[in-house]
């Protein structure tokens, strides 16, 4: 009777298992973890999902939740051309599914690339699939545009934090200093140290500006001119001959604080500047001491404006 009645549970969990396993056309067997209940999407619908797939090691090469959007799949079963999509054709909203590839076939009909000299070219990789969601094309793109514009608030609200970090952070260096400076809309903080003479430089003209750059603590990292950056030890003999940097004004090819600095002077004046960052590199990593969010300060020397044709 015991015997039996392990019997019948072992073939139900047997028939069980074999109800959730199910095959594409090309033969690949994959497993439904879970079924949504909905119909299989049709073409011309984007399907939103998500995804992780790992080596034989369980190495995670790719995980869709460390994206910040979801990706998205339009569906069209003509464009099955390999397994994974294979599989991801035959989905519904709420389904989620896993299955595995071997190497071999993985690189040379999805990736279509060599197999890399660290991976075990007979092993197979694991891929764990679900569908979030099934939405129309016009939902899609509005999605896209809700993402984007939830991007850039997320960013301004940064953006002006950092801003009001950098103003705080300058305003007690010139204090403390007992600097007197002039301060724009923008946040950039500057002195006049010599008059240049004529109109300032404009929009579109070329100019050329000498500058030593340093950190808000005075850290040196960059000069136009040969013996400051010799004084600084930050002579670089490939860098010959230092001269002015020559760059057209609002053509982008600076930083936004040096765009704004340079229509404050005129030819032969000289300025220092602080900038914040959020007018130089923000929150990226410019070098070695130009960390991220760093604060820098210039001084600036218009040697020559080029006025345009």
């Amino acid at each position: 009777m015991k015997k039996s009645f392990l019997l019948s549970v072992c073939v139900a969990g047997l028939l069980m298992a074999c109800s959730n396993t199910k095959e594409t056309a090309s033969g690949l067997k994959f497993s439904v973890v879970k079924s949504g209940g909905a119909d299989v999407a049709e073409n011309g619908q984007i399907m939103i999902i998500s995804f992780l797939f790992k080596d034989g090691k369980d190495s995670v090469w790719s995980d869709s939740r460390t994206n910040p959007f979801p990706t998205m799949i339009k569906k069209d079963s003509a464009m099955a051309t390999d397994q994974v999509m294979e599989v991801v054709q035959l989905l519904g909203k709420g389904d989620s599914v896993t299955f595995q590839i071997p190497a071999k076939d993985l690189f040379a009909k999805t990736f279509r690339s060599p197999i890399p000299p660290n991976v075990d070219s007979t092993a197979s990789f694991t891929f764990q699939i679900g569908v979030i969601d099934v939405v129309t094309e016009e939902r899609a793109r509005e999605m896209q545009n809700e993402f984007m514009a939830k991007q850039n608030e997320d960013a301004l609200k940064l953006q002006n934090e950092q801003l009001a970090k950098d103003t705080l952070a300058i305003e007690l260096f010139l204090k403390e200093k007992a600097i007197v400076a002039q301060k724009t809309a923008s946040g950039l903080r500057y002195i006049i140290t010599k008059p240049g003479t004529g109109a300032n430089a404009q929009q579109g003209e070329m100019v050329k500006v000498n500058y030593v750059g340093k950190l808000l603590d005075g850290t040196f990292f960059d000069s136009s001119i040969e013996s400051v950056a010799k004084a600084n030890n930050g002579f670089n003999e490939q860098r010959r001959p230092y001269e002015p940097l020559q760059l057209t004004l609002g053509m982008q090819q600076v930083i936004p604080g040096w765009e704004e600095a340079i229509s404050l002077m005129n030819k032969g004046s000289k300025m220092t500047v602080y900038i914040p960052s959020t007018l130089a590199y923000g929150s990226r990593r410019r070098s070695e001491v130009i960390a991220e969010n760093s604060i820098l300060v210039f001084e600036m020397e218009l040697v020559d404006i080029i006025k345009a044709n």
